[in-house]
């Protein structure tokens, strides 16, 4: 067993008015809870915080950092278990959260967070898919039958019983080298593309954090009217926005860099990988993804 963990630490700069208090203490929860491992009480905490905070619009970016939060949980609980329970509720969660963003901002349909809740929906959507068409649905109320007694008579004198072959589960059959080499080509790629959404983010934050320091320049001799204190406040939300979305996509382009990199090298060095997982995870100070390979021996 190979176990490749990659990590990044970073420190983020508090942010007082993203959670309310009641949210912040629901959070602080979670967080232990998840550093402990237990991740179903964590997700039931990160949910309280997110449900503390229900005006889409005032609490606009609490509520994004916590709907990380609980798709990072839930992700986690789907790959440990491997019940696609964990992957419906998060599909539920991220379409309730695009429609309430397009409720709250009827004039900006396109907004960027708005694309990243659909975009994210459209991913586990083809998650559940893949799975089957049932995934989602609960199983059936078992009945109780009343079934004739079977008979327990020994075998013959002489007779063994024929051992069935166990069949072999997809999860060990051999990843050929050709498909590793894909997979790291495709991560690669997606690096790329997250770098240019950290690149993205970093420039609407400066030209939002521009066009607020004009409002407070031409007010400087005045008090600022309705308008321009509302304009102030929508410009300020969006430059914090766009930090968030440099912080995260530039956490993840530098994981997925180092995933596509290590992909490629086990292609070329390994004939044969019996077994490959990955399981993401971030706290409050990190990020990354764990790689598990098993790789077969070679007959």
């Amino acid at each position: 067993m190979l176990a490749f963990v990659l990590s990044s630490s970073l420190a983020l700069a508090p942010v007082p008015t993203a959670l309310s208090p009641e949210a912040g203490e629901h959070n602080a929860k979670a967080m232990t809870f998840y550093d402990n491992g237990q991740l179903a009480p964590a997700f039931d905490e990160f949910k309280a915080a997110y449900d503390a905070m229900p005006d889409a619009r005032r609490d606009r970016a609490g509520r994004e950092l916590l709907l990380g939060s609980m798709r990072a949980t839930l992700l986690e609980l789907h790959e440990t278990s491997r019940d696609p329970e964990p992957l419906c509720h998060l599909q539920a969660i991220l379409e309730s959260h695009a429609d309430a963003l397009t409720a709250a901002y009827p004039e900006a349909p396109d907004m960027l967070e708005i694309r990243g809740a659909r975009a994210r929906h459209e991913e586990v959507t083809r998650q559940l898919a893949a799975i089957g068409p049932d995934a989602c649905t609960p199983p059936p109320v078992p009945t109780s039958i009343s079934t004739p007694a079977t008979s327990t008579a020994s075998p013959a004198p002489g007779t063994e019983p024929v051992p069935t072959q166990a069949s072999r589960s997809p999860a060990d059959a051999p990843i050929p080298p050709r498909q590793l080499r894909i997979a790291g080509g495709v991560t690669l790629g997606l690096s790329a593309v997250l770098l240019g959404a950290m690149t993205y983010g970093i420039v609407i934050e400066a030209q939002r954090k521009a066009q607020a320091n004009q409002i407070d320049a031409d007010a400087a001799a005045r008090p600022l009217t309705q308008d321009e204190y509302s304009r102030l406040l929508d410009l300020r939300g969006d430059a914090l926005s766009a930090r968030y979305l440099a912080i995260g996509t530039g956490v993840a382009a530098g994981v997925t860099a180092a995933l596509g990199t290590t992909l490629l090298v086990l292609a070329r060095r390994s004939k044969r990988a019996q077994r490959l997982s990955l399981a993401p995870w971030w706290s409050h100070t990190g990020g990354g993804l764990t790689l598990h390979v098993r790789l077969g021996t070679a007959h």
